[in-house]
């Protein structure tokens, strides 16, 4: 990450907090003294034991005293290693304003199980519902309904432009035309003479998915001179051991390929691969965020990029944002959290925890 986007970001969490703070101090006057008690009230209990023993702590927020704000995040697919860091934000953001939060999803992608999981979260009728929309048309209805109940709706991390035309919501996520640019600028870096690509995707009709895939397409046309051709778009799906055999039988029979990129965060069984058959300097790699083979690759040089999102913000902002709404007044508004070029050049200045 270039110093002026950690200075960009880092400058927004400051203001966030510090204007926390100020609206906390100028809404409520200076409390009366009390007596000293043996023992304080027991605090609500929490759905997360974290969350109850950092709310008891003398350095938690002062929104202790307020009424918890009930905050539901649903995912297409929680297995993918990416939410990971997601949930760690949205962990710390609702410690730090008395939220009780929930990180719910389908264990593999599955944008009709995802729904049927948004629609039980609308009868518990909670503040805010924070989802994602990885499909065009499939989130319509029950976005509506949720709205239409008085709940708060902010998309994270894929966000269908088409519905948004319908039921435009706050986003916090990536633009994902900008990542197709990036990641072919890469790619062009990575084979400077050209070649044949392939590109591994987990999720077929997964909106941020192809239109990355289209936009890297079209920026290698307008800018690779004619020596770049995508030969083939591998549909791998989401079962990490079915996607390494996948990887396998599609090299088998393409030796000739240059380089197999992937799309999304299942593109570091791409690394494992190539790691496992010894095809450094033969088959080139890189892709989407931070999995465990794409660390191991970056830090050996073995994968030559990955390309980041800032997960990790994916989960902060949105529950900063539902605060500031509905304690304040502050109207919620979309973020790009960005895309971040990561090489073994530059690794060592992220930390993967947080990618």
């Amino acid at each position: 990450m270039s110093a002026f986007k950690t200075f960009t970001v880092s400058l927004i969490v400051i203001l966030m907090l510090v204007l926390v703070s100020c609206a906390q101090q100028a809404s409520q006057p200076a409390p009366a003294a009390q007596p000293e008690t043996k023992a304080d009230a027991p605090a609500a209990a929490q759905p997360e034991a974290t969350v109850a023993e950092a709310q008891a702590s003398e350095n938690m927020s002062p929104y202790n005293k307020d009424e918890p704000l009930n905050i539901v995040f649903v995912t297409h697919d929680l297995g993918a290693g990416i939410f990971a860091p997601v949930r760690k934000g949205m962990e710390d953001a609702c410690l730090m304003v008395n939220a009780n939060c929930e990180f719910l999803g389908p264990q593999k992608y599955d944008p009709t199980e995802q729904v049927a999981l948004i629609e039980a979260a609308i009868a518990k009728n909670p503040d805010a519902i924070v989802t994602t929309r990885p499909e065009p048309g499939t989130y319509d209805a029950v976005v509506k309904k949720a709205l239409d109940a008085g709940i708060m709706v902010i998309g994270f991390n894929t966000n269908d432009p088409a519905a948004d035309k319908g039921l435009p919501i706050p986003f916090v996520g990536q633009d994902f035309t900008n990542y197709g640019k990036e990641w072919a600028r890469a790619a062009m870096a990575d084979l400077p003479d050209g070649g044949k690509i392939a590109i591994a995707d987990c999720c077929f009709g997964h909106y941020a998915l192809e239109e990355r895939n289209r936009s890297f397409m079209e920026t290698l046309k307008n800018e690779g001179s004619g020596k770049y051709e995508v030969v083939d778009v591998i549909d791998i799906g989401t079962d990490e051991t079915a996607i390494y055999g996948v990887i396998e039988s599609y090299y088998q029979a393409n030796p000739d390929i240059d380089a197999i990129y992937g799309v999304d965060y299942y593109s570091h069984v791409i690394a494992q691969f190539v790691k496992n058959n010894d095809l450094q300097g033969k088959l080139k790699t890189g892709g989407s965020d931070m999995g465990p083979g794409n660390i191991a690759g970056l830090k050996d040089g073995y994968v030559s990029f990955g390309l980041g999102q800032n997960p990790y913000l994916q989960g902060f902002y949105p529950v900063m944002m539902i605060h500031l709404a509905k304690r304040f007044g502050i109207r919620p508004v979309t973020i790009d959290t960005g895309t971040d070029i990561v090489t073994p050049a530059n690794f060592s200045d992220y930390n993967p925890e947080y990618r």
